[in-house]
């Protein structure tokens, strides 16, 4: 360039036309190789960068898509792979396992991507190009992402950068044929600048970079295509900076969202969802490392199975809410009574466990003690006063059993002893209950058996007026025996039956066969006496009892006058919305009502006038007592008494001597039942007992 403008220099009027053309051609041809040089130095720079703008957003969205392809989240990677929908010139983009299968895909239009992946890394494909990039992640490959980018915008951009060259070309020869010796400086210096600043900036890859303009001809316009086209890059570079920062911003919040769920996952899978104790998972595995523990350095290991008595009642009567709310106070209680190395864990409904290591039996036994105690405190949940029990069965390692799940078992087995003692107690582990549960389990499937064979039959105990010394009603017993248990104890098998469920089926098969068997020795219009039946509880959680009563008197056609239902005190402890109603609707078949065992729960005075009650049995407890305990002697009294100030009629059940007899007598009971008036007897002996009392 420089002997062009000595050339130019050196020129005279002698050389004329000649050297005139030798400058135009000398021009010329530094114009074209300037123009050349540009044009395809910007070629290939400019399709280097689209490339390397491809591997930077294959590498963006590649290190975003590590968590998703790691927790096989393919719904998060095609989220992420969608965000390149911001960018017109990408059309597709897919990510696939390191084994090569399809993960996630994106495409602006259908059927881009290509059925298998390229051989090269990048390169056209379909017209179209295409990058692809490996997905490592701590040092392990998981994958790689494709992305392909259409070029017609590129190469119309271009063409037009070659039409704008080649008119710079020409528009430079013809002002360089008039004006040669003028502009020849002119001309080729600036060019050469031009030239500097292109090698420059594809060098440096600084695109804020210009180009000075020189002068104010077509080369400094080109000067200023050229910056121009610079502002366009530097723009482009810019936001696709900013695309990049936002990118790794979502990556950044979306795997600190992860790292929360995962945290949040695996105290689920540990801890129990309501009460925040560890699960049956965790306490499991604690008590397993415990005994491996106490093995090795022979110390022993205690577990506490607790049970909550009667939760079920509460849960049925004032709602799974409040439920949710005494559990959730009975575990905060107990936290109050162990140990802050000790565990405790909910294993599910409203059973709890209690690892304690380090102590003797002894030592158990009190944080056991402590614990019942705790329990027993009054509680106050949604307005409602709650006073709870629980019935406690302990296991010790070594001696109770070598593994962790033979403890936990036995503790299971001795909660259930404490239940059979009457609960709101503690038990230890003893050999002999194992035989004990394993005949309740066989009890309880032949008992299922029983119902669907309905292999029952019934018993009456006669009802005696206290003036008259007649029988007026009878209370119907359930009596099972069985082909291999023999004789089974109602005290052993009604509990059984209500703990699993099945009372409610033996109660209406208790009330339907006691009015078909009466029915058959008496006629409706004539029947001598009233008949009672023990009606459970359950038929009043289900809120079925006047519907349930009804069919039987409607199935029978016994006359609901002579029908008495006895319910449990503790029924009418606790509030239950529809209870009042339940009892009208019964009350409004006729049928009587009954408080069953009355002295033994807590129910108030002022509960017991709410209800549509027709009499109180006091609880045979202390009625055995009479003539030799003066306690028992006023609670008798003032149950009478309070009865009758409540207009309701008063049976003493378990009258077995003449002093008992004597006593409820003179102070004023209205029934008397017992062994001292009948032991119950069967339906034949009770038609002629009934005979021999008219005769």
């Amino acid at each position: 360039m420089k002997s062009s403008e000595n050339v130019v220099a050196g020129s005279s009027k002698t050389i004329g036309r000649t050297i005139q053309e030798v400058l135009l051609v000398t021009t010329a041809c530094a114009l074209l190789l300037a123009t050349v040089t540009f044009t395809a130095n910007d070629w290939f720079s400019s399709r280097a960068q689209v490339f390397e703008q491809l591997r930077a957003a294959a590498g963006i969205v590649g290190h975003n898509s590590v968590a998703a392809m790691v927790f096989d989240d393919a719904e998060t990677a095609r989220q992420t792979l969608k965000s390149l929908s911001s960018q017109p010139n990408i059309v597709g983009a897919a990510l696939y396992l390191a084994d090569g299968k399809p993960f996630a895909d994106y495409e602006r239009s259908p059927d881009v991507l290509p059925h298998s992946l390229p051989e090269k890394d990048q390169g056209t494909l379909s017209g179209l190009w295409f990058t692809q990039l490996y997905i490592d992640f701590d040092g392990e490959r998981v994958g790689k992402i494709l992305l392909l980018a259409d070029n017609s915008v590129w190469l119309q951009k271009q063409f037009l950068k070659l039409l704008l060259a080649c008119l710079v070309f020409a528009v430079s020869l013809l002002l360089a044929y008039f004006i040669a010796h003028y502009l020849q400086k002119r001309v080729t210096h600036p060019i050469v600048a031009l030239a500097k600043t292109t090698r420059g900036i594809s060098e440096s890859r600084d695109y804020s970079l210009r180009a000075k303009r020189i002068t104010n001809d077509e080369v400094g316009a080109l000067v200023d295509y050229f910056n121009d086209m610079l502002d366009q890059i530097q723009m482009r570079d810019k936001d696709l900076r900013l695309i990049q920062g936002l990118l790794e911003e979502k990556v950044d919040e979306r795997t600190r969202e992860l790292a929360e769920l995962a945290k949040k996952f695996e105290h689920q899978a540990y801890h129990d969802a309501l009460t925040g104790l560890a699960n049956r998972i965790t306490f499991d595995n604690r008590l397993q490392d415990a005994i491996l523990h106490a093995r090795r350095h022979g110390r022993h290991v205690s577990v506490l199975f607790l049970d909550l008595d009667r939760f079920k009642v509460v849960n049925d009567t004032l709602g799974h809410g409040v439920g949710d709310l005494l559990l959730v106070e009975v575990s905060q209680r107990l936290k109050l009574c162990l140990r802050g190395d000790d565990t405790l864990a909910r294993l599910g409904g409203d059973e709890f466990a209690i690892l304690l290591t380090d102590l003797s039996p002894g030592a158990t036994g009190d944080v056991a003690n402590k614990i019942i105690q705790e329990i027993s405190e009054p509680m106050v949940l949604k307005g409602h006063n709650l006073t709870l029990t629980t019935s406690i069965g302990i296991s010790v390692f070594p001696g109770d059993g070598d593994s962790a799940s033979e403890i936990l078992k036995n503790a299971d087995t001795a909660m259930y002893r404490s239940k059979d003692k009457g609960r709101n107690r503690l038990t230890f582990f003893a050999p002999d209950m194992n035989k004990k549960m394993e005949r309740r389990l066989v009890m309880e499937n032949k008992l299922r058996q029983a119902i669907e064979l309905e292999a029952f039959y019934i018993f009456y105990q006669p009802k005696v007026d206290v003036a008259t010394l007649e029988i007026i009603g009878v209370e119907a017993l359930l009596r099972w025996v069985d082909d291999e248990l023999g004789a089974v104890s109602p005290a052993e098998f009604i509990p059984l039956a209500e703990e699993c469920g099945l009372i409610g089926a033996i109660d209406q098969w208790v009330m339907v066969h006691a009015c078909n068997e009466l029915l058959s020795k008496f006629s409706r219009d004539e029947m001598p006496l009233h008949l009672s039946v023990n009606f459970s509880p359950q038929h009043f959680f289900r809120r079925a009892a006047p519907e349930e009563v009804a069919n039987v008197l409607e199935e029978t056609g016994f006359p609901g006058e002579f029908l008495e239902l006895e319910i449990t005190e503790n029924l009418i402890g606790p509030s239950m919305d529809s209870l009042l109603e339940q009892l009208q609707g019964v009350r409004a078949l006729g049928v009587e009502i009954s408080i069953d065992d009355f002295g033994t729960a807590y129910s108030s005075l002022s509960r017991l006038k709410q209800f549509p009650l027709n009499t109180l049995k006091i609880d045979r407890s202390f009625v055995g007592d009479l003539g030799h305990d003066a306690d028992d002697e006023t609670l008798v009294k003032t149950i009478i008494t309070m009865a009758h100030n409540l207009n309701l009629k008063v049976v003493a059940e378990g009258i077995e001597t003449e002093a008992q007899y004597r006593f409820v007598k003179e102070h004023g009971c209205d029934i008397v039942q017992g062994f001292l008036f009948g032991k119950p007897m069967s339906l034949e002996d009770l038609a002629q007992a009934l005979q021999a009392q008219t005769a």
